[in-house]
């Protein structure tokens, strides 16, 4: 039993560390998306575009808004099966963590070796990272680009803005963690070290 452990104090295991670079682009992107949603507000036009009939796709994303609540209480519920000691990082904090990062790091860097295999596996990521980088800044627009009422009338989940946020909140949050989910499978494991530090900490 480790000093810690006597202490009553619970470790910190690496792998549910969250990363300061991923948040502080994270936070960047968000911040730029609301200063350029801001700016396609100061340039709108005097006129609002005249609502258009089932433009705003509410049932398809009440539907999705099901789902969405249903995958994350199935796994909510699966994890409260399995033993704490099994249960790993949270799947909703993972993608911000340490461990995540240092995984992209090593596959972009080809840490594993100059190799046709692992050129691809450092290529295939790109798409995903993308859309990992673009959701931020896409809520960052929605939040002030969102106030012109051109840009909900028609938009999903409008014609008002809070219904055309929520709507593009919920794909975006979708999107990211279907994003994320595919980028888990792609990159590599955790290099030993990690995994071997989480080892100390059990």
């Amino acid at each position: 039993m480790t000093a810690s452990a006597r202490a009553g104090v619970r470790p910190q295991n690496p792998r549910c560390r969250l990363s300061r670079v991923t948040a502080a682009v994270f936070a960047v992107l968000l911040a730029a998306g609301t200063a350029e949603g801001a700016a396609q507000y100061a340039r709108r036009p005097p006129e609002i575009e005249p609502h258009v009939a089932g433009t705003n796709a509410i049932t398809v994303h009440v539907l999705i808004a099901v789902a969405a609540a249903a995958a994350v209480v199935t796994v909510q519920a699966r994890r409260s099966r399995q033993p704490a000691s099994q249960r790993g990082p949270s799947p909703w904090v993972a993608p911000f963590s340490a461990a995540a990062a240092s995984r992209l790091r090593r596959t972009i860097r080809l840490a594993e070796g100059l190799s046709w295999p692992n050129l691809a596996r450092a290529a295939a990521p790109v798409p995903l990272v993308l859309v990992l980088l673009f959701t931020p800044f896409r809520m960052g627009m929605q939040i002030t680009g969102g106030l012109d009422p051109s840009q909900t009338v028609n938009a999903w989940g409008g014609p008002t803005y809070l219904g055309a946020l929520l709507a593009h909140y919920l794909d975006a949050i979708a999107g990211f963690y279907a994003a994320a989910f595919l980028l888990s499978r792609l990159l590599p494991p955790a290099a030993a070290p990690d995994r071997s530090a989480s080892q100390r900490t059990r």
